[in-house]
Formats: C-alpha cells, sequence, structure tokens
C-alpha cells in the first residue's frame, strides 16, 4: 500500500499546478495595472471600453475553467492509481484465504465503484474552485475585507486604476502598491460560509486544495480497504503509522484492532486491540480531518504488526523528545513539523508578492517581498536543522519565482 509520503508525492504535481493558477491571475492583474500606469490620460479612454466589454475578465475566467478542468483529469487519474494498488496489495491475504482474485483489469465491478470514487474526489475539488475569491478592502471600510469573486475583483482593481491613473489626487504608483500588495497577501483563496455562526471562513486555495485532495484520496484508500477486506473476510484492521504522529492517535498507530474494537474507535468510545491494551477513545475518528492513518484490513492471527512494540515506542520517545527554543518553549515533532508548514505558507505568500510587484513594475515593493522571502527561509533553514526535519522544497515552490537583489 502506498505510504503517506508517496501519497503527498502523488499529490504535489496537483498542487504546483494551483499555485501556477494563483500566479498567473495575480501577474495578469498586476500587468494590466503597470500598463494602465504607462498610458497618458488621454489613452485611459481605450482602457474604460475594454474594462466595460469584460474582454480581460472574460479571458480569465475562461482561463480559470481550462486550467480547473485539467485538474479534474489528474485527481480522477490519481484516484485510479491509489485504488489499484491498495487492491494488488491485499492479493496475499486474498491467497491466504482461498478467496477468489480478478486482476483489477478483468474486475468489472471493482473499476465502476473506483470510477465512482474518481468523479467524486473530482467533484468535491470542483465545488472548491467555484468558491474562488480575493479579499478586498471595502472601499466605505478600508479595514473590512471582502471575499469578492476574482472576475468582480479584477474589474474592482482596473476600476481604482483607471480613476488613479485619470488625475486622482493621490499618487498612481501609491495608490497600486496598496491593491498590490492587497492581491498578493490574499492570494486566491477558498471561501466558505457558515450558515450557524453567520460568518464566512477563507482559506488560501493551494491550501485548501491540498488538504481537500488528501482528504479525498485518503477516503478513496480507506474504501478501498474495506472493500476488499469484505471479500476476503476480514477480521480486524492495523492501523498504518507515520513519524511525528498527533497526539490523539500516536498510542494506538500501528496496532491491530478487531473489527469491533475498531468500529468503537471510530464511534469515540474506549476501545482495546487484539493484545488487550486498552485506549481512551478520541474524537477524532481516523482518516478524517487531516488524520493521515489507513485503517488497513488483515487476518490477525495470520499478519504480523508491520512494526513491533518496540520499534512503535521508539517512535513515540522521539516525536516527545521534540525541541526546545532558546526561550525554553518545547515542540514535540508534530509540533514542529506544524510550525514548518507556517514557514512554508509564509515563504509561499512572500514569493507570490514578490512576484506581483515586479508585474506590476514597482521594484521597491519587490524588495520588500524579497526580504521576507530571505527571512522567512532563513528561519525555515535553521529551525528545520535544529529540529532534525527535511526542508520540503515542494512545498515552499511557486512557478516562475527568481530571486532578486534587495540592495
Amino acid at each position: 500500500m502506498l505510504s503517506d509520503d508517496a501519497l503527498n508525492n502523488l499529490v504535489q504535481p496537483i498542487i504546483d499546478r494551483q499555485n501556477r493558477i494563483n500566479m498567473w491571475v495575480l501577474r495578469k492583474i498586476a500587468t494590466r495595472i503597470k500598463e494602465i500606469g504607462e498610458l497618458l490620460p488621454s489613452d485611459i479612454q481605450q482602457l474604460i471600453s475594454l474594462r466595460n466589454a469584460g474582454g480581460d475578465a472574460q479571458k480569465i475566467m475562461e482561463e480559470l475553467a481550462r486550467m480547473t478542468a485539467m485538474q479534474v483529469v489528474e485527481i480522477q487519474n490519481l484516484v485510479r492509481t491509489v485504488a489499484v494498488d491498495a487492491y494488488i496489495s491485499a492479493k496475499p491475504f486474498y491467497d491466504f484465504t482461498k478467496t477468489a482474485y480478478i486482476p483489477y483489469k478483468e474486475n468489472k465491478i471493482l473499476q465502476r465503484r473506483v470510477e465512482a470514487m474518481a468523479r467524486r474526489t473530482a467533484n468535491s475539488y470542483k465545488n472548491i474552485a467555484k468558491a474562488q475569491a480575493f479579499m478586498i478592502r471595502d472601499p466605505k471600510n478600508p479595514k473590512k475585507l471582502i471575499a469578492t469573486p476574482i472576475a468582480k475583483a479584477y474589474q474592482s482593481v482596473i476600476d481604482e486604476a483607471i480613476q488613479s491613473a485619470s488625475g486622482s489626487t493621490v499618487d498612481y504608483h501609491t495608490a497600486m502598491r496598496r491593491t498590490v500588495k492587497q492581491l498578493a497577501d490574499s492570494g486566491i483563496r477558498r471561501v466558505e460560509y457558515n450558515p450557524e455562526s453567520g460568518r464566512q471562513f477563507t482559506q488560501r486555495l493551494d491550501t485548501a486544495v491540498r488538504r481537500n485532495i488528501l482528504d479525498g484520496i485518503r477516503e478513496v484508500n480507506q474504501k478501498m480497504q474495506n472493500i476488499v477486506g469484505e471479500e476476503f473476510g476480514a477480521n480486524g484492521i492495523e492501523l498504518s503509522v507515520h513519524m511525528n504522529p498527533a497526539p490523539d492517535h500516536a498510542d494506538a498507530q500501528g496496532h491491530q484492532f478487531t473489527n469491533k474494537e475498531f468500529d468503537k474507535m471510530q464511534n469515540g468510545e474506549n476501545f482495546k486491540d487484539a493484545q488487550g491494551r486498552e485506549y481512551q477513545g478520541f474524537d477524532r475518528a481516523i482518516g478524517t480531518l487531516n488524520c493521515r492513518h489507513f485503517a488497513i484490513s488483515v487476518m490477525i492471527g495470520y499478519a504480523k504488526q508491520n512494526y513491533t512494540d518496540e520499534e512503535l515506542a521508539e517512535i513515540l520517545k522521539k516525536n516527545e523528545e521534540g525541541y526546545t527554543f532558546p526561550n525554553g518553549k518545547h515542540l514535540t515533532m508534530y509540533e514542529c513539523t506544524q510550525y514548518q508548514r507556517q514557514l512554508e505558507t509564509k515563504i509561499r505568500y512572500a514569493k507570490d508578492g514578490q512576484m506581483t510587484a515586479q508585474a506590476s513594475g514597482d521594484l521597491d515593493l519587490a524588495k520588500k517581498y524579497q526580504a521576507k522571502v530571505n527571512q522567512y527561509t532563513r528561519e525555515y533553514k535553521a529551525f528545520s536543522k535544529a529540529c532534525g526535519l527535511s526542508e520540503k522544497k515542494s512545498k515552499m515552490t511557486v512557478s516562475g519565482y527568481k530571486k532578486i537583489s534587495t540592495k
């Protein structure tokens, strides 16, 4: 079965494309801002006509639709890859229980179930893509940010640029610097409305897509485990293992549980493993809310644990040892990985800002963002080295980014 690291590697090309989508839109807007600033007041009417026709906004939405369609195809292919791997990995249990094993290419029923899962996972992504927006300041209340659909945000920015270039009392580059910074700091975001609280929830889109797709892929993997487990008559499960586990699932990972006890685990009840050790129930079910564990269908009594109890104890020990800051604050290794993710996000934001500022022609702003990239990168490298964590360069990559001098 594919490891969690392998799944992340499979998902990364989709996230990279999502980052390119974000940067493409930002540069498109920033380039138009630069062009408007270079026009003479007598030429502004040309852009007003173009703005009223909605030409650029329409092209942006058409390109976004094309890129989204490419993502959907990639996601469906990814689901098929994960499903087939899970099915092939279960063959030894079919052989042990003398259950007929039909090769995937010949198993039409299983293929139909996999295709249904592929469509569902892709549709989940499409629903996220529909909620794309920038956080734009309310003209009547500059302290308030409003989630604004991309096409509307584009037109709002162009309107502001045309007005500034047409004789606004505010210097054009000063006015546009605020706008460019606002767009870059926001990035394309996923916007959701919570009817219970009456509030909107926003999240950077590439982060939302990564989490959503990984959750979807893990769900597919789990469903395949359930399907093959039913077919060969699995009497239990074994929880997968990964380094630096979250505290709620740390003690249970790597152990085997009967189906009955696993049901208790998923329902938040107290449960025990196949060796009789008891565990407190936890609120977050396995495989949900960004949980990286899988419940692998096994035959208890036939399948040995992939990790010995001693190896599992050593993983927990290393997790708790973690890292202590010079000021005395201690982080577990799990908490260290969470801080790594935060720094990676800051680096991506700063790179977005540097590239967007350059596209708008504002070199001073680009240098300020580059200084942030340098600062966060130094901190990231030093922190990762101190904790003994490998650097995740793919999670800091922004397509087209090139370092510039801050002098």
